[in-house]
């Protein structure tokens, strides 16, 4: 990935912590879903022996972390 999307990347999570930090707790539990939830909208990457597909979003203490495997 280049720089510049790295920066993007980082650029748009921390705007979505922001936002989750405003919202009701149902609220956030959808935007969780939306997030790191499903295969349908999950952000994810192969390992490099292709065996499992990686999260590459999380949350952790109630901010959302970019995963690189």
């Amino acid at each position: 990935m280049a720089v510049t999307n790295e920066k993007v990347i980082e650029k748009v999570i921390g705007r979505l912590t922001d936002m989750r930090k405003t919202l009701e707790p149902e609220e956030r539990a959808v935007l969780d879903e939306m997030i790191i939830g499903g295969p349908e909208v999950v952000a994810h990457a192969m390992t490099p022996d292709a065996q499992k597909v990686v999260p590459m979003v999380t949350l952790d203490d109630d901010k959302y972390r970019i995963v690189i495997p």
